[in-house]
Protein backbone atom coordinates (compact mmCIF):
# COMPACT_ATOMS: atom_id res chain seq x y z
CA UNK A 1 0.00 0.00 0.00
CA UNK A 2 0.93 3.39 -0.34
CA UNK A 3 0.46 4.17 3.07
CA UNK A 4 3.45 5.67 5.57
CA UNK A 5 2.97 4.79 8.99
CA UNK A 6 4.72 7.81 10.54
CA UNK A 7 2.42 9.90 8.59
CA UNK A 8 -0.20 8.08 9.54
CA UNK A 9 0.38 8.03 13.43
CA UNK A 10 0.54 12.02 13.05
CA UNK A 11 -2.78 11.91 11.36
CA UNK A 12 -4.27 10.16 13.98
CA UNK A 13 -2.80 11.38 16.49
CA UNK A 14 -3.60 15.49 14.95
CA UNK A 15 -7.38 14.61 14.78
CA UNK A 16 -7.59 13.27 18.21
CA UNK A 17 -5.94 16.26 19.95
CA UNK A 18 -8.10 18.83 17.45
CA UNK A 19 -10.78 17.33 18.75
CA UNK A 20 -10.04 16.63 22.46
CA UNK A 21 -8.80 20.44 22.08
CA UNK A 22 -12.30 21.63 20.87
CA UNK A 23 -14.10 20.07 23.66
CA UNK A 24 -17.18 19.84 21.75
CA UNK A 25 -19.20 16.58 22.70
CA UNK A 26 -20.61 14.54 19.08
CA UNK A 27 -17.54 16.74 17.35
CA UNK A 28 -15.69 14.40 14.49
CA UNK A 29 -13.27 15.24 12.18
CA UNK A 30 -11.86 13.35 8.65
CA UNK A 31 -8.21 14.07 7.28
CA UNK A 32 -6.59 13.33 3.76
CA UNK A 33 -3.07 13.57 2.89
CA UNK A 34 -1.90 12.95 -0.33
CA UNK A 35 1.16 12.88 -2.42
CA UNK A 36 0.23 15.22 -5.32
CA UNK A 37 2.97 14.12 -7.94
CA UNK A 38 2.10 10.44 -7.68
CA UNK A 39 -1.42 10.55 -5.94
CA UNK A 40 -0.06 7.74 -3.08
CA UNK A 41 -2.69 7.97 -0.23
CA UNK A 42 -0.30 8.73 2.85
CA UNK A 43 -2.86 8.63 5.64
CA UNK A 44 -6.34 8.84 5.54
CA UNK A 45 -8.50 9.53 9.54
CA UNK A 46 -12.27 8.74 8.83
CA UNK A 47 -13.21 9.95 12.32
CA UNK A 48 -12.41 10.36 16.13
CA UNK A 49 -11.84 6.25 16.66
CA UNK A 50 -12.82 3.28 14.91
CA UNK A 51 -14.23 1.37 17.86
CA UNK A 52 -16.60 4.57 18.66
CA UNK A 53 -17.52 5.64 14.74
CA UNK A 54 -16.52 3.40 11.66
CA UNK A 55 -17.64 5.46 9.50
CA UNK A 56 -14.67 6.53 6.99
CA UNK A 57 -15.96 10.38 6.85
CA UNK A 58 -12.68 11.06 4.56
CA UNK A 59 -13.94 8.88 2.06
CA UNK A 60 -17.29 8.63 2.00
CA UNK A 61 -18.91 11.66 3.74
CA UNK A 62 -20.56 13.87 1.38
CA UNK A 63 -20.44 17.50 2.35
CA UNK A 64 -20.91 21.19 1.47
CA UNK A 65 -17.20 22.82 1.14
CA UNK A 66 -18.07 26.15 1.64
CA UNK A 67 -15.64 28.85 0.62
CA UNK A 68 -12.93 25.95 -0.06
CA UNK A 69 -14.46 25.40 -3.22
CA UNK A 70 -13.94 29.44 -4.61
CA UNK A 71 -10.35 28.41 -6.02
CA UNK A 72 -12.40 26.28 -8.33
CA UNK A 73 -14.01 29.56 -9.95
CA UNK A 74 -10.89 31.60 -9.77
CA UNK A 75 -9.13 29.06 -12.04
CA UNK A 76 -11.84 28.74 -14.25
CA UNK A 77 -11.67 32.54 -14.15
CA UNK A 78 -7.97 32.31 -15.51
CA UNK A 79 -7.88 30.25 -17.76
CA UNK A 80 -11.05 32.19 -19.26
CA UNK A 81 -8.19 35.28 -19.60
CA UNK A 82 -7.60 37.37 -16.32
CA UNK A 83 -5.11 37.39 -14.13
CA UNK A 84 -4.73 37.82 -10.08
CA UNK A 85 -4.53 41.66 -10.74
CA UNK A 86 -7.95 41.47 -12.45
CA UNK A 87 -10.50 44.15 -10.80
CA UNK A 88 -14.36 43.31 -9.90
CA UNK A 89 -15.95 46.13 -9.39
CA UNK A 90 -19.79 46.56 -7.69
CA UNK A 91 -19.09 44.02 -5.05
CA UNK A 92 -21.34 45.81 -2.90
CA UNK A 93 -24.51 45.40 -5.13
CA UNK A 94 -24.14 42.54 -5.88
CA UNK A 95 -27.64 40.40 -6.22
CA UNK A 96 -28.58 37.57 -8.22
CA UNK A 97 -32.25 36.61 -9.98
CA UNK A 98 -32.87 33.01 -8.89
CA UNK A 99 -35.78 31.27 -9.27
CA UNK A 100 -36.78 31.84 -5.49
CA UNK A 101 -36.52 35.49 -6.17
CA UNK A 102 -33.29 37.89 -6.01
CA UNK A 103 -30.89 36.45 -3.76
CA UNK A 104 -27.83 38.52 -2.37
CA UNK A 105 -25.01 36.72 -1.21
CA UNK A 106 -23.78 37.75 2.33
CA UNK A 107 -20.43 39.34 2.60
CA UNK A 108 -19.31 41.61 5.54
CA UNK A 109 -15.88 42.43 3.70
CA UNK A 110 -18.18 44.00 0.90
CA UNK A 111 -19.39 47.12 3.17
CA UNK A 112 -16.08 48.15 3.25
CA UNK A 113 -14.54 47.01 -0.40
CA UNK A 114 -16.16 47.95 -3.71
CA UNK A 115 -13.50 46.91 -5.65
CA UNK A 116 -10.75 44.22 -5.51
CA UNK A 117 -8.48 42.47 -7.25
CA UNK A 118 -9.06 38.54 -7.94
CA UNK A 119 -5.88 37.77 -5.88
CA UNK A 120 -7.44 40.03 -2.87
CA UNK A 121 -10.82 38.54 -3.18
CA UNK A 122 -9.92 35.38 -2.74
CA UNK A 123 -7.27 35.81 0.39
CA UNK A 124 -10.37 38.18 2.00
CA UNK A 125 -12.26 34.96 0.87
CA UNK A 126 -15.16 37.38 -0.29
CA UNK A 127 -18.43 36.36 -0.99
CA UNK A 128 -19.83 39.02 -3.44
CA UNK A 129 -16.55 38.79 -5.24
CA UNK A 130 -16.95 34.64 -5.91
CA UNK A 131 -20.40 34.72 -6.86
CA UNK A 132 -19.65 37.79 -9.17
CA UNK A 133 -17.02 36.05 -10.70
CA UNK A 134 -18.84 32.98 -11.21
CA UNK A 135 -21.39 35.32 -13.11
CA UNK A 136 -18.72 36.90 -15.03
CA UNK A 137 -17.17 32.86 -16.34
CA UNK A 138 -20.77 31.30 -16.26
CA UNK A 139 -21.41 28.13 -14.18
CA UNK A 140 -20.67 25.83 -17.09
CA UNK A 141 -16.98 26.49 -17.27
CA UNK A 142 -16.48 26.10 -13.55
CA UNK A 143 -18.25 22.77 -13.16
CA UNK A 144 -16.40 21.34 -15.94
CA UNK A 145 -12.97 22.30 -14.68
CA UNK A 146 -14.16 21.17 -11.16
CA UNK A 147 -15.60 18.13 -12.29
CA UNK A 148 -12.14 17.93 -14.89
CA UNK A 149 -10.17 18.07 -11.31
CA UNK A 150 -12.26 15.33 -9.65
CA UNK A 151 -15.30 16.96 -8.02
CA UNK A 152 -18.34 16.18 -10.20
CA UNK A 153 -21.49 16.49 -9.88
CA UNK A 154 -21.91 19.74 -8.58
CA UNK A 155 -24.91 22.28 -8.94
CA UNK A 156 -25.50 24.73 -11.78
CA UNK A 157 -27.13 27.45 -9.14
CA UNK A 158 -25.89 30.97 -8.47
CA UNK A 159 -24.61 29.86 -4.78
CA UNK A 160 -21.77 27.31 -6.50
CA UNK A 161 -18.94 29.88 -6.20
CA UNK A 162 -20.09 29.40 -2.49
CA UNK A 163 -19.89 25.72 -2.06
CA UNK A 164 -23.00 24.81 -1.97
CA UNK A 165 -22.63 21.83 -3.62
CA UNK A 166 -21.48 18.02 -2.02
CA UNK A 167 -17.68 16.45 -2.02
CA UNK A 168 -15.47 14.13 0.00
CA UNK A 169 -12.60 14.76 1.67
CA UNK A 170 -10.49 12.38 -0.19
CA UNK A 171 -12.02 14.14 -3.64
CA UNK A 172 -11.22 18.07 -2.38
CA UNK A 173 -8.01 16.83 -1.21
CA UNK A 174 -6.60 15.41 -4.64
CA UNK A 175 -8.47 18.43 -6.71
CA UNK A 176 -6.27 20.67 -4.87
CA UNK A 177 -3.43 18.56 -5.34
CA UNK A 178 -3.70 19.79 -9.22
CA UNK A 179 -2.27 22.92 -8.22
CA UNK A 180 1.03 22.34 -6.93
CA UNK A 181 1.10 19.72 -9.58
CA UNK A 182 1.30 22.33 -12.15
CA UNK A 183 -2.13 21.44 -13.88
CA UNK A 184 -1.76 17.49 -13.55
CA UNK A 185 -4.50 15.21 -12.12
CA UNK A 186 -3.33 12.36 -10.35
CA UNK A 187 -6.05 9.67 -9.52
CA UNK A 188 -5.90 8.96 -5.89
CA UNK A 189 -4.47 5.15 -5.23
CA UNK A 190 -4.03 3.33 -1.69
CA UNK A 191 -2.86 0.30 -3.20
CA UNK A 192 0.35 -0.16 -5.23
CA UNK A 193 0.81 -3.49 -6.12
CA UNK A 194 -1.12 -7.43 -4.78
CA UNK A 195 0.82 -9.97 -4.70
CA UNK A 196 0.31 -13.97 -4.49
CA UNK A 197 1.56 -15.93 -1.77
CA UNK A 198 4.64 -16.70 -3.48
CA UNK A 199 5.43 -13.09 -3.99
CA UNK A 200 4.35 -13.09 -7.55
CA UNK A 201 2.84 -9.62 -8.48
CA UNK A 202 -0.56 -10.51 -9.83
CA UNK A 203 -2.13 -6.65 -9.82
CA UNK A 204 -0.19 -3.16 -10.03
CA UNK A 205 -1.57 0.37 -9.71
CA UNK A 206 0.00 2.66 -12.03
CA UNK A 207 0.12 6.21 -11.70
CA UNK A 208 -2.36 7.65 -13.51
CA UNK A 209 -2.08 11.15 -14.79
CA UNK A 210 -3.83 13.97 -17.06
CA UNK A 211 -3.33 17.47 -17.30
CA UNK A 212 -6.60 19.37 -16.58
CA UNK A 213 -5.55 23.02 -16.25
CA UNK A 214 -2.86 24.73 -17.67
CA UNK A 215 0.86 25.16 -16.37
CA UNK A 216 0.24 28.85 -16.21
CA UNK A 217 -2.87 28.90 -14.32
CA UNK A 218 -2.07 26.65 -11.86
CA UNK A 219 1.56 28.81 -10.99
CA UNK A 220 -0.83 31.70 -10.70
CA UNK A 221 -3.25 29.57 -8.07
CA UNK A 222 -0.48 28.65 -6.37
CA UNK A 223 0.83 31.93 -5.90
CA UNK A 224 -2.49 33.29 -4.71
CA UNK A 225 -3.23 30.21 -2.34
CA UNK A 226 0.17 31.29 -0.82
CA UNK A 227 -1.13 34.73 0.07
CA UNK A 228 -4.22 33.35 1.85
CA UNK A 229 -1.58 31.55 4.48
CA UNK A 230 0.62 34.11 4.37
CA UNK A 231 -2.02 37.53 5.00
CA UNK A 232 -5.73 36.16 4.42
CA UNK A 233 -8.44 33.82 5.98
CA UNK A 234 -5.55 30.94 7.12
CA UNK A 235 -2.50 32.95 8.15
CA UNK A 236 -2.95 31.80 12.00
CA UNK A 237 -1.21 28.75 10.10
CA UNK A 238 2.26 31.37 10.50
CA UNK A 239 2.00 31.23 14.26
CA UNK A 240 2.47 27.21 14.44
CA UNK A 241 5.93 27.80 13.41
CA UNK A 242 6.07 25.48 10.33
CA UNK A 243 9.25 26.10 8.09
CA UNK A 244 8.18 25.09 4.59
CA UNK A 245 5.77 27.52 2.19
CA UNK A 246 2.20 26.83 2.53
CA UNK A 247 -0.61 27.23 0.21
CA UNK A 248 -4.57 26.72 0.88
CA UNK A 249 -8.07 27.72 1.04
CA UNK A 250 -10.20 28.00 4.59
CA UNK A 251 -14.08 26.99 3.89
CA UNK A 252 -17.16 27.16 6.01
CA UNK A 253 -20.47 26.40 5.93
CA UNK A 254 -23.75 28.16 7.51
CA UNK A 255 -23.75 27.98 11.40
CA UNK A 256 -20.15 26.67 11.34
CA UNK A 257 -21.49 22.88 10.73
CA UNK A 258 -18.66 22.24 8.27
CA UNK A 259 -15.19 23.13 8.80
CA UNK A 260 -11.96 23.14 5.99
CA UNK A 261 -8.87 23.95 5.73
CA UNK A 262 -7.53 21.98 2.57
CA UNK A 263 -3.86 23.04 0.85
CA UNK A 264 0.00 21.94 0.20
CA UNK A 265 3.17 22.59 1.27
CA UNK A 266 6.56 22.88 -0.29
Amino acid sequence: TTFVPEIQDAAETAVRTGLRRLGVPGLQAALVAIDPQTGNLLAIVGGSDFQTTPFNRASRSRRQPGSAFKPFVYAAALESGLSPVSTLSGLQQVAVQAPEGVWIPRDDRAKTHDTMTLREALLESSNAAAVLLQQRVGARPVIQLATAMGVPNQPNVPSLALGSGLVTPLDLTAAFAVFPNMGYRVRPRGVVAVEDADGDEVEHVHIQRVQVLSEQVAFQMVSMLQDVTRRGTASSLQRQGLAMELAGKTGTTNDSHDAWFVGFSS
